[in-house]
């Protein structure tokens, strides 16, 4: 009796307390009411007709509470079919109506989220396009000055000490074995500009940007001067190179010209192995007069007979690498015509005060002449020797070279980097009218009709292109707007931009996987079902998958729209998204290392490495990135000057300085003016960026008082013109409050380890915990079982935590706790750490679901894969082939045929003899086939597995030779580029060669 008594009393005295714990926690943290959906604005869209319609990425909603915030879209017309159909003048003419439905992400009202319909009406009018005249420009960089000890400052340091120590003499190795000059004392260049890599030249176009822009942000003086001997001493050697091409033919009359270089039979001729290229280079003389390029000309020009991607056979992207080179040269020339260089004390009077100021007129006219010499080479070449032939079949366009149709719409091969923005930029330069002409007319040689004319009618044709080979592309195109007004090129451009972000990017702003755009809004599914193998074919997760490259080029695109309207506040609102986030984290913050593919998924690292520009394509933009975080700082025109970065900086503007006091990243930023010496302030408006996350708090004051009742996220508030002076201060408020980044996708499906590459997961939204511009990460989730969390409506389950009191790189430093997990900016992530969350948000009240089936989903896919298939049967049954790879890898085109298969089987089942689960099964696998597909002529991971036993073998030899190491980091970075999506098959093959050849060695050596 008593033991009963005392186990009753045990269990009495429990429930109390959790009475009492519950009632503590019921009055202390009130539940408050679910905030939901209440009204979206009207979405009315014109579209032009023969036009897919322009529908908004992101929509203005008001919820139930009262509060407002802009929310993410997709759109249901994504299929490329259903585009095409809109875009059809038949099927659509002016005068129609209809309407497009989609849906608000990240909301549970139905299963695809929040509805929303568009209201299309085609018109006989085009799209309004702004002046080709750029209504503002940024301020030039050496104009701004990033100031502080923080983040960005510490990476700025950071890369000049890096540039630096750069051996100038390397990037000049393979100029003079280009151009017959002796090469002693010049060390080979390695990485990608080694003397058995096609890319040569790509690093030293890099270096030379790198260069300029160090030049420009550099605040100490022996930085400058050391910075200026270098670029003058990498001008002065390549115009000696370039002169060797300067060869008159009597026969002729006239120089040696591109277009006297490989006749067309003997073009047919030409091989690609190095053999040949060892003879080519003998032959600098016949380059053509102004050939400038780290590699022969039959580079180039091989690519006119349509040979594919290959390093050890044909080429690899012959006008990306010259583009490099081009743009290094013009930053020079830039760069060095404005910014005044610091003569050092042993070279001034010792009565002067200060050091003197001269100018790098030479240096800059030098560098220009080199470049536009090689535009008019350029020129020369497409003028005479390539035209345009869209119709017949592939074959058909392939029977006579320089079909630039074809040219540069093959993949990696026809790659061109932003040749079109060059060789604009050149043409804005030049004085003389006829090189002028002839300089746009190369630009617009470069356009790309396959991937250009569906785009510029708002058509996505940018799924399963290489990211990195297409963004380029767009931005040359914008820059040919200024000189030659055809809004085409505009559109185009403008088109790319919202498509992309609505359909293609991930929370930190990047794009791709494994290189590739893949199906709109699938970037979940890419995230999670992206895999690598090991030398047993064991597959592994790998969510290392967005290219640096492409938000390099991302961003300057953005900058360059906004030149044209830069009061759309959504460029500069992206633009601090993937600065403040992917770019300044793109770099190991104590020791230099940039990243090439970036990390994004679960549990990922960003890999640092790349330690010279001519490592990869993004040791190259990595060069750059970080001596040139205040290009986009400050727009100006007129008497305007819009502030569209809020940054610890000081700018020149018209005798003024404007000064900004705020930490990085800011919540506050104190604005003060300053006249020159025995100046007055000019008058002039200003134009403060609202940013599109500031929805609480955000406020203006000038002296004090507030200049708006209210403010809308993502726009621009102004001061009118007036006359300034040094006591006017103005304060911009903006505190951070946490947001979510959606992903478009539904998670169902993942790798989760080691050969577990299709686990099924309930359906789920996932999305990326922002606090203000950051995309905050935990390193304290390392798998998708302990990543899901459901989330209170109004985000107060989120607890923001107050900066830190650091400096350095480790300064101003904010973190979030959320369910017990500490979160940190993206960009402070330098080990493993999770971005993304399945999150279940207590939001929008669910309706009842359809009765029945839905199969729409899942045709949609089999009709996108079957298209695939049709397409390789074609190959297939190709005599001759043409291209010469197929349309698709194999080990990826078999599942794809695996998953067709079932899904059929699904299809013609009856309604009653399956579930919507197995349809969505179904759908999910069939997806992740589609979107783990590579193009015919690259490796897979499962090509890998000779080539990494064979690695695994030499790197556990106890005797690691010289020769041994370099063929081991060899075929590691081979291993590296397949499972990353770049690596081709003659890579792999090279790779073992190499590694089997030094273990023989090795052997014999230690015998």
């Amino acid at each position: 009796m008593n033991t009963i008594s005392s186990k009753t009393n045990l269990i009495l005295c429990g429930a109390l307390c959790l009475f009492l714990a519950w009632s503590t926690h019921a009055w202390s943290t009130p539940k408050t009411k679910q905030r939901t959906i209440k009204k979206v604005e009207t979405i009315q869209v014109e579209t032009p007709v023969g036009t897919a319609p322009r529908l908004p990425w992101q929509v203005w909603v008001t919820y139930s509470d009262g509060t407002h915030e802009w929310r993410q879209t997709r759109w249901m017309n994504s299929q490329l079919s259903t585009e095409r159909q809109e875009a059809n003048p038949e099927l659509n003419p002016a005068g129609k109506t209809y309407t497009v439905e989609g849906f608000i992400i990240g909301d549970n009202t139905t299963e695809n989220g929040y509805p929303i319909t568009a209201k299309v009406s085609v018109t006989s009018q085009p799209w309004k396009v702004p002046s080709n005249t750029p209504a503002a420009q940024p301020l030039p960089l050496s104009d701004v000055v990033i100031k502080g000890d923080n983040r960005l400052t510490n990476n700025r340091d950071l890369a000049i000490k890096t540039i630096l120590s750069w051996n100038v003499e390397q990037q000049l190795y393979n100029y003079r074995d280009t151009y017959g000059l002796p090469t002693e004392g010049y060390p080979k260049a390695d990485g990608w500009d080694s003397p058995t890599t096609k890319l040569k030249g790509h690093g030293s176009g890099h270096y030379m940007s790198a260069l300029a822009f160090a030049y420009a942000s550099a605040t100490k003086t022996e930085h400058k001067m050391q910075l200026r001997t270098r670029i003058q001493h990498m001008v002065d050697e390549l115009r000696k190179c370039q002169e060797r091409t300067f060869v008159w033919d009597s026969t002729l009359n006239r120089y040696w010209e591109a277009r006297d270089y490989a006749p067309e039979e003997e073009l047919k001729q030409m091989k690609g192995n190095w053999a040949a290229f060892d003879e080519y280079k003998k032959d600098y003389q016949h380059y053509g007069y102004g050939y400038l390029n780290a590699i022969p000309a039959a580079h180039p020009v091989l690519v006119e007979f349509y040979r594919e991607y290959n390093n050890e056979e044909w080429v690899w992207a012959p006008y990306y690498s010259i583009h490099k080179q081009l743009a290094g040269l013009i930053d020079i020339a830039n760069v060095m015509s404005y910014a005044p260089t610091i003569r050092p004390r042993s070279e001034v009077s010792p009565h002067a005060r200060t050091p003197l100021y001269t100018t790098n007129k030479e240096i800059a006219d030098k560098a220009l002449l080199i470049a536009k010499d090689m535009g008019l080479w350029v020129w020369n070449r497409m003028h005479y020797r390539t035209y345009v032939k869209t119709d017949g079949t592939v074959a058909e366009r392939h029977a006579k070279p320089g079909n630039r149709y074809e040219m540069w719409n093959t993949y990696i091969a026809g790659e061109v980097g932003g040749m079109a923005e060059s060789l604009s930029r050149l043409a804005e330069m030049v004085n003389d009218s006829t090189e002028k002409a002839h300089l746009i007319e190369a630009a617009n040689c470069f356009d790309s009709p396959a991937f250009f004319d569906p785009v510029a009618k708002n058509v996505d044709d940018i799924r399963t292109r290489h990211a990195n080979q297409h963004i380029p592309m767009i931005t040359g195109a914008l820059r040919s707007y200024i000189i030659n007004n055809t809004p085409y090129y505009y559109n185009l451009a403008y088109n790319f931009w919202n498509l992309v972000q609505g359909r293609y990017t991930y929370a930190m702003g990047g794009v791709g996987n494994g290189e590739m755009f893949r199906q709109p809004y699938s970037q979940m599914l890419s995230m999670n079902t992206n895999v690598q193998s090991d030398f047993r074919r064991n597959m592994y997760p790998n969510p290392t998958i967005n290219e640096t490259c492409c938000t390099y080029n991302l961003a300057k695109l953005s900058k360059d729209l906004n030149c044209f309207d830069p009061d759309n506040a959504a460029y500069m609102d992206y633009y601090e998204r993937v600065l403040y986030n992917q770019i300044v984290g793109s770099v190991h913050p104590e020791h230099w290392g940039v990243t090439y593919h970036y990390a994004v998924g679960m549990n990922a690292r960003k890999p640092y490495g790349n330690l010279t520009p001519q490592s990869t394509c993004c040791g190259g933009t990595g060069a750059e990135n970080h001596v040139k975080y205040q290009e986009a700082a400050y727009f100006a025109k007129g008497n305007t000057l819009w502030v569209t970065l809020y940054l610890p900086s000081e700018a020149q503007w018209r005798a003024n300085t404007i000064k900004q006091d705020c930490e990085w990243p800011a919540e506050k930023s104190t604005i003060t003016f300053k006249p020159a010496i025995n100046k007055k302030l000019h008058t002039f408006s200003i134009k403060l960026r609202v940013p599109y996350w500031a929805t609480s708090g955000f406020d203006v004051k000038l002296n004090g008082h507030s200049i708006a009742k209210k403010y809308k996220p993502s726009s621009y508030v102004e001061i009118a013109e007036r006359e300034w002076s040094a006591d006017d201060k103005i304060e911009v408020l903006m505190p951070f409050s946490p947001h979510i980044n959606w992903g478009p996708d539904k998670m169902d499906i993942a790798a989760t380890g080691k050969n577990e590459t299709q686990t099924p997961f309930t359906p789920q939204w996932v999305g990326a915990l922002m606090y203000g511009p950051l995309v905050m990460a935990t390193p304290d989730i390392k798998e998708w079982k302990d990543a899901e969390f459901s989330l209170h409506s109004d985000l107060s389950d989120i607890q923001p935590n107050e900066a830190s009191s650091e400096t350095g790189f480790n300064g101003h430093l904010y973190t979030l706790t959320f369910n017990g997990k500490q979160f940190q900016p993206d960009y402070y992530q330098t080990e493993n750490s999770t971005h993304y969350l399945r999150l279940n948000m207590e939001t929008g009240k669910k309706s009842r679901s359809e009765k029945g089936v839905d199969m729409s989903s899942l045709k949609h896919a089999l009709q996108i894969a079957k298209e695939r298939v049709d397409r390789q049967t074609a190959w297939n049954a190709l005599s001759v082939k043409t291209p010469a790879f197929s349309p698709w890898a194999p080990y990826g085109y078999a599942r794809l045929v695996q998953q067709v298969n079932q899904a059929e089987e699904i299809i013609h089942k009856s309604v009653q003899a399956i579930t919507q689960d197995e349809v969505n099964a179904a759908t999910s696998t069939l997806n992740m086939a589609i979107n783990t597909m590579r193009p015919g002529n690259l490796a897979e991971p499962e090509d890998l597995g000779e080539l990494l036993q064979m690695l695994t073998k030499a790197k556990n030899n106890p005797d690691i030779t010289t020769d041994l190491r370099e063929a081991i980091n060899y075929a590691d970075m081979v291993v590296q580029y397949v499972n990353d999506g770049s690596g081709t098959r003659d890579l792999i093959d090279k790779a073992l060669k190499l590694l089997c050849e030094t273990m023989k060695s090795a052997e014999k050596t230690n015998e």
